[in-house]
This record gives C-alpha cells, sequence and structure tokens, in this order.
C-alpha cells in the first residue's frame, strides 16, 4: 500500500508540481534518508520521458562535520562550478523538487551560530541566481515533505519510531488526498478554486490588509493593481505548475516600505535552523523596529544581521481555517505544512511575479517600486479564528476578508 501511495505521490509532484514534460531534466535534493523515494521518483520521471534526473543527497553530520572542524577563513567559500550548475539550471529550463525530511531536525540548533552564519550567507548569495530564477518563473518548481522518524517524533511529542513515521506518513495522505483515485486531477481542481479567490482579491484591488486580534494590530500595504496568486502559477513558458504541495494559500507581494504595527506569531518556526517561539514584531515604515521572542530570540538577531533587508516584508498569504491542516489541530514543525494552515507575512524577499509588471522591471525599478530584496526569506504564521482580516481600497472602503477564522469573500 505505501509504495502504491508513493507512487501516486511521485506522479502528483511530476505532473502537477512541476508540470514535467518530455525531453525536459529535473533535479530533486534530498537528505539520503529519502532514497527509496528518490528512486521511485526517478524511475516515474523517465517513464514520462525525462532526458536527465540528478539526485542531490544531503546528511545533516556532513554540514555539521564542516562547521565544527572547517577552517574559519574558508567557511564562506563555495566553488565556482556551483555558479555554473545554477546558470545551466536556469538557461535549459530545468525542473526543480526539493523534499522537506530531516533526520535530525534539531541539529542545527546545537552548532556554533556565527560559523553557522558565515555558510547560511554563503550558501544565500551563491543561490540567489536560482532563488530569483523561481521567484521569477524561468523554472518550474515545487516544495514537497516525505516523514522521517525523527521529524515525527517532534510533531507528535514521542520517541522516534518506524511506527510514529507511518503515523506522520497516513496523516500526510490525507492531506496530500493521495487516496483520491486522481490526486492530479483532484489538486487541478483545487488549484482552480485557489486561482477563483485570488481573482476575487484583485478585483477588489486592496490597498491596505489589516490583520486585528489575539495580540495582532498591523496593516499591510499592497501595490495599486496588486496580483494575488493562489494554487498553480504560470512559468515564463505558459505552463502551470503548482510550487508547493499541499497548498491552501493565495499570497502577494506587499509594499516593503509601508508595513505598520504589531503582530503575534502564532506558532513556532525554524529560523536559520532554531526554533523560535513565541515571536512578535514591531513595523514602522515597512522596517522591523523591535522584536522578541519566548524562546530563541538570538536566531532572529542572526537572521536579521544576516541581510539588512530581512527586517522587511518581502510576502502576505491568506489561509483560512478551513485548511485540513490547521483542521488537524497540529503544528507540523515543518513551514511547508505550518504556512498553509494560517494566514502569514514573509520577512525577506519578495517575488516579482506578485508585483504588476514585476518580471519585466530591473531589480533597481522594483527596488525602486518597494519589492524587497534580501537573501532571506522565512514564514510567519500570523492568522487564526480570533484574528480578522479586513481589506481596505483606496478610498478607504472597508471590506471583510476573514471573520473568525474564515474567508468571507
Amino acid at each position: 500500500m505505501k509504495d502504491l501511495q508513493q507512487r501516486k505521490y511521485a506522479k502528483l509532484i511530476l505532473e502537477v508540481g512541476v508540470n514535467f514534460v518530455k525531453g525536459q531534466n529535473l533535479i530533486i535534493s534530498a537528505e539520503a534518508y529519502h532514497i527509496e523515494f528518490l528512486t521511485i521518483m526517478t524511475e516515474e520521471a523517465y517513464k514520462m520521458g525525462a532526458s536527465f534526473v540528478q539526485i542531490e543527497t544531503e546528511h545533516p553530520s556532513i554540514l555539521k562535520a564542516r562547521i565544527e572542524n572547517g577552517d574559519k577563513s574558508e567557511l564562506e567559500n563555495l566553488p565556482s562550478w556551483i555558479d555554473q550548475k545554477y546558470a545551466s539550471m536556469i538557461d535549459e529550463e530545468w525542473a526543480r523538487v526539493r523534499i522537506f525530511g530531516p533526520t535530525d531536525p534539531d541539529m542545527l540548533g546545537t552548532l556554533d551560530s556565527e560559523r553557522l552564519a558565515i555558510v547560511q550567507r554563503a550558501a544565500s548569495i551563491t543561490a540567489k541566481s536560482i532563488s530569483e530564477a523561481c521567484g521569477a518563473g524561468k523554472i518550474s518548481w515545487c516544495v514537497v515533505a516525505m516523514p522521517t522518524p525523527q521529524w515525527a517524533a517532534k510533531v507528535y511529542n514521542e520517541p522516534a519510531s518506524a511506527e510514529i513515521e507511518d503515523r506522520l506518513w497516513l496523516e500526510m495522505v490525507e492531506i496530500i488526498s493521495l487516496n483520491e483515485v486522481d490526486p492530479s486531477s483532484f489538486w487541478r481542481d483545487k488549484g482552480a478554486r485557489i486561482q477563483q479567490r485570488a481573482e476575487i482579491l484583485m478585483n477588489l484591488n486592496i490597498e491596505r490588509m489589516h490583520f486585528h486580534g489575539g495580540g495582532t494590530d498591523l496593516s499591510v500595504y499592497n501595490f495599486e493593481n496588486a496580483k494575488w496568486i493562489g494554487g498553480a502559477i504560470s512559468n515564463v513558458a505558459g505552463r502551470l505548475f503548482m510550487p508547493n504541495l499541499p497548498t491552501e494559500e493565495t499570497f502577494t507581494t506587499p509594499n516593503a516600505n509601508k508595513t505598520e504595527g504589531h503582530v503575534k506569531v502564532v506558532c513556532p518556526v525554524d529560523v536559520l535552523g532554531r526554533q523560535v517561539e513565541g515571536a512578535w514584531f514591531e513595523f514602522t515604515a515597512g522596517k522591523v523596529t523591535d522584536y522578541g521572542a519566548d524562546k530563541n530570540k538570538d536566531a532572529l538577531d542572526d537572521f536579521f544581521a544576516m541581510c539588512p533587508r530581512a527586517s522587511y516584508l518581502g510576502e502576505l498569504a491568506l489561509v483560512d481555517s478551513s485548511s485540513p491542516i490547521f483542521q488537524s489541530g497540529k503544528v507540523f514543525q515543518c513551514i511547508l505544512y505550518d504556512e498553509n494552515a494560517s494566514c502569514h507575512i514573509a520577512l525577506g524577499n519578495g517575488y516579482p511575479m506578485g508585483v504588476p509588471n514585476g518580471l519585466e522591471m530591473t531589480k533597481e525599478q522594483r527596488d525602486e517600486m518597494g519589492v524587497n530584496s534580501s537573501l532571506l526569506h522565512t514564514d510567519f504564521m500570523i492568522g487564526g479564528d480570533d484574528v480578522d482580516v479586513t481589506g481596505y481600497d483606496s478610498a478607504g472602503k472597508a471590506t471583510p476578508i476573514i471573520r473568525g477564522g474564515l474567508f468571507v469573500i
């Protein structure tokens, strides 16, 4: 049964996630623990006519060895062929799949934060070209997840075991709808419904989105004729792909220079490998001017120190409590799942595709307009049943968007 479910999952990722086409190249990255699923994905990709499938496997102990034993003066150095690899992927329009599923989800939090920050910053700089290509729709990409005993142990607060991993997998099967006869058809239909919501939001031409309740009083400002995106999105070749599976969000790129107010983060967030709990932010003229956390505030200190534009918004996303992830009542300790349970904001880089004519603009034009550009992009969940969302147009007309946790538009 599990093998059949995993094959349906692989086909869903290829058919809907990246909308894979015959003759295309594919790169899949994951921890080595997931080699069996990586093999299944490779088999299905070649059945669909893949030209070449590249597998990139990782293991947390490799990074740990570098952080703990590497010469500090060399930690920021990466080989030039990585730049060449990313350039080839962009030029040749590869499809890219990233699989979340850590075998040691707390390891980064045990490492020297200064040395880790050097490595992470260097990696972010090197990956800037491929990140921008993904954000501009130059390549199709999708982020998914596969369970591990250690990740499942964090979700259920129980000892790691094969049984607890299977328990998480069965929950994921329900959320990803792998028990549907045709999961790909199901997600295409669901994506279309999310897109309809995005079109409604675009027609409202909301200038300011106000979040109020549960310790939050926040105003996020949109661009005129802001583009709202949800479900499947189009790459530059005109093919639809779904960057996240599962997905429940409808998002836009806000004006980074105008956010005002106070926001309370409603669930733990992984920041540079450390789990931050009870976070809050105060915004003035777009920038985080004060912040705190009940646990691991130092991770936020390092986050803001890594990039000066990390203290500005790059994304605003709406999710209501009809989400099956929210309905599960769980914190999945995985941003892919947790961001699709709640409205959220992202500190850091903004998406050009969320801005009118953003893909045609130069970086300098986007910067001048107020589209944030940063090495980082981290989501923070801010929604819930006690947080109402109201949209205001340029004339000040109010439109209820979310009440009691549910969309009312």
